[in-house]
Parts: C-alpha cells; structure tokens; sequence
C-alpha cells in the first residue's frame, strides 16, 4: 500500500475516533453547563432573585445616607481568543481570532459613564438613602490621605483576564478612577498592590463611613462588546472562534456597600450570578480585515486537514467591528441601567424580607 493511502487510512480512522470523543465531551459541557447559574437576558424582563446574588445588607436598617465613592465603568474594545484541536504539536489544528471595536471615541463613552452614574443615583434614592454629593465627601478628613491611590480618568488597562487585550475604565466627569484590588477583568498587575498600605481606600473609607454614618459605595461596570465562542480541545475533531457582536454586561460587575462596622466587616455585596446579554444591535459593518470583503465571525479548521502533513495547521483572523455611537450609547446606557435597577431591587428585596 502506497505511503499516501495508509495516510489517509490512518487519517479516517482516526477522525472517526475523534468525532465520537467530541460529541461525548459536548455532551459533557452541556450537562455541566446545565448546572451553573442560566445567563441573564436583559431583554427578556429579569428578576433580582435570578440575576443576582446579595449578602445580607443588614447594616442598612441603621444607615440613611450614603454617597459613591467610586463608579468605575471599564469598556471592553478589543478581544481575542484562541483554539485548538488534536493533541500539541505534529497534526493538531489552531485557530487565533481577534477583533476590534471601531467608530467610537472618549466622548461617547464619557457620556455613558456619566449617564449610569445619575441613574445609579436615583436607584439609591429609590430605596431611601440621602445619596450626598461626592464633593461633600471630598471634604472629609481623611480624603486626602486616598489621593495617591486615586487614577485620572480615562484609565488604561493592559490584558485583562476576559478580554486578553488593553482596555480603558471611565470615571464620572470629575471623579477619579478609585482601585480596590477586586476588579477581575483588571491585569493582575494593575490590581496588586492597588490598596496596600494605611493610606488606601480599603483602609481609611471604613474610618470615614464610621465617623460619618454615611456609606461609602463604590460600583464596578465591565461593558462588553462582543462574545468569542471557542470550541475544541486535545480529543477535539475540530476547532473553532465564534465571534458574535453583542454587548453584555460582565458577571465580575459589582456593586460594594462600606459601612465601618468591624463586626460585619464593614462590607456588603451585591454581584451578578453570570454574564448579562443584551439583544440590541449597534454595528454598521463586520469586516474581515486579515484579507479583504465582509464576512462572518468565523474561525474554524479541523484536525482531517493536518492529519496527513508534518506539522499543524494554523489559522489567524482579525476582524473590526465598526459601531454606531448613538446606537452604542444608546445600548450601554440602557443595559447598565437594567443592570444596576437588578442589583438595587436585589438589596431591596433583602432589606423587605427581614
């Protein structure tokens, strides 16, 4: 038998094995998956007691006032991702996808933070807290004592863990980018060390709050603009990066209460239980920029096509997605907004059930 037919034998033979792996292991991500909280479907009318998680918030019964200390507003403009299937090495199959957010500019996202910012206002009000302005706060001994660990907005973040590529975080107009070493889809680097010492945030906030009987609360967006599917593995037949245009809003968006009470810790969450999708479009164009022409955010190859050579197969996509920014802003605003409405019923929701 010629070299090129026991080739293809063996090639068949094993794709074949392949498929049945691959369907055994979607099979078991689906059942996996079955098990975790269900996304959250900001079109589709969501309850607090689905979306989100809270803790206890019972030093709110006793605290009236409150004022945000923090409102960090992250955008997510550039992502990519990366796939294989087969085993490392001599026949397996890679695909590398990237895509980046075009059409926009400060301005745009400056309006969007500022906007969530008096909404998120009204939310607090809504549930009966006195929110006092953040230049009041400003005042309070100690403020100072923060300003070192205080950023200047626009910030920039280079590789967050959900995005893999840079990406910038908003404060409002007026108000600095405030760090707690918490923000998830920061780069470890920019979030170590970012409230050590006696002069940080987490450690003279508590001490304000107390003196003052006014919580401090900082607030925590990840806006998303697109989702990459990736799917393969090393028992994989083939591979693949779906690339879909849609903002989310991400599951390490949170929402934190300081109080300064020591005995509770001081602190109260209120956290997303999985990634928030919005329906509404904002894209004008998709394009393939690794060549040329428009086409769909698709990546694949398969394992068949590299069995037979000596070495793997790669493929590498970039696309740009070009956006509407009235549609954007429009999208964004509404989608925190849902958001944060979710995470202020959720505490009110607590607070009643006591």
């Amino acid at each position: 038998m010629h070299r090129k037919k026991i080739i293809l034998s063996v090639s068949l033979i094993l794709a074949v094995a392949l498929y049945h792996n691959a369907a055994l292991a979607g099979l078991i991500g689906s059942i996996v998956k079955s098990f975790g909280p269900p996304l959250v479907h900001l079109d589709a009318d969501p309850t607090p007691e689905k979306s989100v998680s809270v803790d206890s918030f019972g030093q709110l019964r006793e605290c009236k006032k409150a004022v945000i200390t923090a409102f960090n507003v992250q955008f997510i403009t550039k992502k990519s991702a990366q796939a294989h299937a087969g085993h490392e090495g001599e026949g397996a199959a890679h695909v590398n996808s990237r895509i980046k957010l075009t059409g926009l500019d400060g301005a745009v996202f400056q309006k969007i933070t500022d906007e969530a910012y008096t909404n998120f206002t009204k939310d607090l009000q809504s549930i009966g807290l006195e929110v006092q302005p953040y230049t009041e706060y400003a005042t309070q001994a100690g403020y100072d004592d923060m300003k070192s660990h205080f950023k200047t907005s626009p910030m920039e973040v280079s590789g967050g863990m959900f995005s893999g590529e840079p990406s910038q975080v908003y404060a409002p107009s007026g108000m600095p980018v405030v760090v707690y070493g918490d923000e998830l889809a920061f780069g470890a680097l920019t979030s170590m060390g970012a409230n050590m010492g006696i002069k940080s945030p987490n450690a003279v906030e508590p001490e304000i709050a107390k003196s003052t009987h006014v919580a401090a609360v900082h607030v925590y967006m990840v806006v998303d603009f697109c989702q990459m599917e990736t799917k393969g593995g090393s028992w994989s037949f083939s591979t693949s990066v779906k690339t879909k245009p849609q903002i989310s809003i991400s599951k390490v968006s949170r929402c934190t209460f300081v109080f300064g009470n020591t005995m509770y810790g001081g602190r109260e969450n209120v956290k997303m239980k999985n990634n928030a999708f919005g329906a509404d479009g904002y894209v004008t164009e998709f394009n393939d920029v690794t060549t040329s022409g428009q086409r769909v955010g698709d990546a694949a190859a398969n394992v068949i096509g590299a069995l037979g050579g000596v070495s793997g197969s790669y493929k590498t996509t970039a696309y740009e997605a070009v956006a509407d920014p009235k549609l954007y802003q429009a999208a964004c605003i509404k989608y925190i907004s849902t958001v944060q409405d979710l995470m202020v019923g959720g505490i009110k929701n607590k607070m009643a059930s006591k």
